[in-house]
């Protein structure tokens, strides 16, 4: 164990003052490595090798040892001319050494080949000197750090670098006791929030509120993109809530292939974890998963079924015994997606941990949600201060005025009337129609021009028929000029030969001829004077024009037959009030004319003249119902008016009209739409 130690100079107190800085910066480094928020393996990979340089060290070992499992090597820089078959085989002896030390608690340093005796069982059978030292946390972790030196060191060297490996090996408790302190910390964050989320599922007990407040909550907890519950009705699954929507779609592609998933991983029993492949994998599962991943482009899945535990063993479970559902009772499945990134041991964790206080709260919302009659017993519940002894006047008198205000509705009386919009109109209006297709070429009827019947309003001009005009005058000049021709001919031709008495039979053949086709040309010529009379549109009545702008609306414009062009009223005439009756109220107005007769009398409101009330009578009601998608469906009536009441009506003028439809109770006067509303709701 001595020997010549110039090599080693640098760790020998007699070295120079650069040494010992450069080893206050070796252990600097070493402190700072520890301190960092390193993994294991990447802190005993950087640990070791400058470990290993700054003792100019050949190679070395770091052991570790967990509460559980055995001593191993964690970490490894063997040289070259160590990887040799006797080294690979003293590798149990070398564990051995290990083993030993860290149970001893003191490091050792042990000269190459050294073989040992009866009473000394330290061993070293390799070609190097070996310089172990332990380090330990109590019961969490410990282990031994292993350098394997020249062998050429004197006593105060060995002790120096034993006295080294001492301080580095407190650096690696230190790193531990450090990482060890921030898993802690995580844990109790991690616990605190998993408490907020518990306080917060439990909340409520309404199923679709707390499917919400577990998908949002969770995916915060979790730190995943999405979260859906799913909840278990009639044996199969169905999405209530994702993190982030309002309200799902359920009828999507991407909800229904994530329904069918979670039904088949309720039915296999266990977890779903993507992308973990499983050793076996139901090929129908594995085609459920591809299709909704296809739609939901997800990178991570889990898909956790949502039980609860039995609190009582006869508590039945929805799957039959022994199936994996016969561990507790099934409420739903939590599915937790991620886009970026994947599964680790954290994203796990969480889910793990968020699946029993879901299951739990979704438990009690569901069986809440069965509890017959639960929101009367649920008012019943907060209205109790009600029976209070000190609030009993206060309750009596409250139950006193309600039963007074429903007796006053039930028994005071009051009219029922019936609102109705509708149009003042005259009786006798008509609308001029085009009686053919032409072009407005004259105009001789403005707005609100008294007009008589039969008066010419427009003349309308047809091209065509004039043209068919000429045509047929030419050819009933022609024919009448052969037929002269013919009949002269006929008069001057003899009849002495035969010759002569056949051509006077042709010629009286041509003349009869040409005498019928005379007539058909003058009948034609007929129609068509009669086709441009009708170009002259006349006023159907005696009244007033009230189409507005008639030369702008009409002047030179093509129409076609049947155009409506103007109207005509007769505003001297009898008028009548026009109203639309809704089709829910119909069935009062009829009712009222059955028990007080047809004839009902209506009060109505001009909108021209807003603070005069004016009476008249209800006609028949019309046979069908009338929809629009303005006002949509009602039935047409007419109010028979007093002509002298109504003074110089505007026509189209709006009003506003009631329809006096008798005495009933005035609750049922206010509140007849609402009675309506109830009757429709409970027997349609």
């Amino acid at each position: 164990m001595s020997g010549d130690v110039s090599a080693f100079a640098p760790l020998l107190p007699d070295a120079s003052d650069r040494a010992w800085h450069e080893i206050e910066a070796l252990l600097e480094q070493l402190a700072t490595l520890a301190r960092a928020e390193l993994s294991p393996t990447e802190f005993y990979g950087e640990f070791l090798g400058r470990v290993v340089s700054g003792l100019d060290a050949v190679g070395g070992v770091i052991w570790t040892q967990a509460r559980t499992a055995g001593l191993r090597p964690e970490c490894r820089i063997i040289p070259p001319e160590a990887q040799t078959t006797e080294d690979h085989q003293c590798e149990a002896q070398r564990h051995r050494l290990a083993t030993m030390v860290l149970a001893s608690g003191k490091p050792k340093l042990l000269v190459p080949r050294s073989t040992g005796t009866g009473d000394d069982p330290w061993v070293n059978p390799s070609d190097f000197m070996l310089l172990l030292c332990p380090w330990s946390i109590g019961e969490e972790s410990s282990g031994v750090v292993e350098v394997m030196l020249r062998s050429a060191l004197s006593p105060a060297a060995q002790r120096q670098h034993a006295e080294f490996l001492e301080a580095v090996c407190e650096l690696v408790a230190d790193f531990h006791r450090r990482r060890a302190l921030r898993e802690y910390r995580e844990r109790l964050v991690q616990n605190l929030r998993l408490e907020e989320f518990s306080l917060r599922v439990h909340g409520s007990l309404d199923v679709v509120a707390t499917a919400y407040t577990i998908a949002n909550e969770a995916r915060r907890l979790i730190g995943c993109d999405r979260v859906s519950v799913l909840v278990r009705r009639a044996n199969r699954s169905r999405l209530l809530a994702v993190s982030g929507v309002d309200v799902p779609q359920r009828r999507a592609t991407m909800v229904r292939h994530l329904e069918r998933l979670c039904d088949a991983v309720v039915r296999l029993g266990e977890p779903l974890w993507h992308p973990e492949v499983p050793a076996q994998r139901p090929p129908q599962l594995e085609e459920l998963l591809n299709a909704h991943l296809d739609e939901s482009h997800a990178r991570a899945l889990a898909v956790l079924p949502l039980r609860v535990l039995p609190t009582e063993p006869a508590e039945p479970s929805e799957s039959p015994p022994g199936t994996p559902g016969d561990r507790g009772r099934l409420v739903g499945a939590l599915v937790a997606e991620r886009f970026y990134g994947g599964l680790d041991d954290k994203f796990r964790g969480q889910v793990s941990a968020v699946v029993g206080h879901s299951a739990a709260a979704l438990r009690n919302a569901l069986e809440w949600d069965r509890v017959p009659l639960r929101r009367l017993w649920h008012a019943l519940g907060k209205a109790r201060w009600l029976v209070e002894a000190r609030q009993l006047p206060k309750t009596a008198l409250i139950l006193l005025a309600i039963v007074a205000v429903a007796g006053a509705l039930w028994l005071v009386p009051a009219e029922l009337r019936i609102e109705a919009r509708g149009e003042l109109h005259p009786v006798c209006v008509r609308d001029v129609f085009a009686p053919a297709d032409g072009v407005v070429a004259e105009l001789r009827a403005s707005h609100g021009q008294r007009v008589s019947a039969g008066q010419v309003l427009l003349v309308l001009h047809r091209p065509e028929l004039d043209y068919e005009f000429q045509r047929l005058r030419g050819e009933l000049q022609t024919a009448r000029k052969k037929l002269a021709s013919v009949e002269m001919e006929r008069i001057q031709n003899p009849r002495e030969d035969d010759q002569q008495r056949q051509r006077y039979s042709q010629l009286t053949a041509q003349q009869e001829e040409l005498r019928e086709l005379t007539k058909s040309l003058e009948s034609q010529e007929a129609i068509l004077r009669l086709q441009q009379a009708e170009l002259e549109v006349r006023s159907p009545i005696d009244g007033e024009v009230l189409t507005w702008n008639l030369q702008q609306l009409l002047a030179a414009r093509p129409v076609s037959r049947g155009l409506v062009l103007m109207t005509v009223a007769d505003l001297g005439g009898p008028w009548r009030l026009e109203l639309r009756i809704a089709d829910r109220r119909v069935a009062h107005v009829l009712a009222a004319q059955q028990q007080l007769g047809e004839n009902l009398e209506v009060s109505y409101v001009l909108a021209t003249e807003p603070a005069l009330r004016r009476r008249g009578t209800l006609g028949p009601l019309a046979a069908r119902t009338e929809v629009t998608e303005a006002e949509g469906a009602f039935v047409l009536a007419h109010v028979q008016l007093d002509r002298d009441e109504i003074g110089e009506p505007i026509p189209g003028t709006t009003a506003t009209a009631w329809i006096h439809c008798g005495r009933r109770s005035i609750g049922y006067v206010w509140l007849h739409d609402v009675v309506d509303a109830i009757r429709s709701w409970l027997f349609f």
